[in-house]
């Protein structure tokens, strides 16, 4: 298996990338003297992206360390390497599923942007009409971006070679992502697409999305679905993630709570000072 880039590592790129664009954002009206007067302004605006692009780039460090401990422990997990016909193929299949669905969206945000645009150039003043546009302009433009450009990244990073899968109880590589999680869902299930199915391994997880914590299911194909020794190597697998999940939901219902923890700490030391007095 060929050399699997951290991919993390850009992430943490990015962030930094954007944390120099703050600073540069504070020195602005020390450089263009026109919006000196506004010095307020800009350093506000500069140390709140440097102080969210700081916390990104920490939070992809921690799983950028996260991933290097998984690929440590790669001897112990399921690894499935792919031919290219096969991966770039079901890969396209998603990629149209995924184009369908925010062609949808984004007609829908835009309808909704230009109709808000609207009422605004009617209920404002002469004078302020033109905010009415820069609403729009402003709004679509996030919308495109985040509903049809930022997403055709899944695309980029899937087809990074090489084209493998590994997956651990805990954790996966799949699709050129990693992906970590405390509660998951694991099965085996047929994509068809109408002309071809596709035998895959689907894992739901609890995780942090641009929508907030949200369930998303990742799938990892079978390189070779006819294989009966591979389909039970998926089967006990899927046993293992879903056993995962049972024992760290127990784990986690039989921890008690800070304030539950206080208070029997109260009570063993009144105990104590109960018996010291009896002494």
């Amino acid at each position: 298996m060929l050399e699997i880039k951290n991919p993390e590592k850009q992430n943490i790129i990015f962030a930094l990338i954007v944390a120099v664009l703050g600073v540069a954002i504070i020195f602005v009206p020390f450089v263009i003297k026109a919006v000196g007067i506004y010095q307020f302004y800009f350093t506000y605006a500069g140390v709140v992206i440097i102080a969210f692009s700081l916390g990104y780039a920490l939070y992809f460090y921690r799983r950028y360390r996260q991933f290097e401990a998984f690929m440590e422990k790669k001897d112990e997990a399921l690894i499935w390497e792919y031919e290219e016909a096969q991966y770039e193929g079901f890969i396209g299949e998603l990629n149209q599923i995924q184009k369908n669905a925010e062609k949808k969206k984004i007609w829908i945000l835009l309808g909704i942007e230009l109709v808000i645009s609207i009422l605004l150039f009617i209920m404002l003043s002469e004078g302020m009409k033109w905010l009415g546009f820069v609403f729009f302009a402003f709004f679509a433009t996030l919308s495109v971006l985040f509903t049809l450009i930022l997403p055709q990244s899944f695309k980029y990073r899937a087809l990074i070679k090489p084209y493998v899968t590994i997956i651990h109880e805990d954790s996966a590589y799949i699709m050129g992502r990693f992906h970590r999680w405390s509660k998951a869902q694991a099965k085996l299930k047929n994509y068809d697409n109408g002309e071809k199915i596709y035998k895959v391994l689907a894992i739901n997880y609890e995780a942090v999305t641009r929508n907030g914590k949200l369930f998303q299911e990742w799938t990892a194909v079978i390189p070779n679905p006819d294989d009966s020794s591979m389909i039970a190597e998926a089967k006990t697998w899927v046993g293992r993630i879903n056993k995962f999940t049972r024992l760290h939901e127990k784990k986690m219902s039989e921890r008690k709570s800070w304030s539950e923890q206080t208070f029997e700490k109260m009570i063993g030391k009144n105990k104590n000072d109960n018996k010291k007095l009896e002494k």
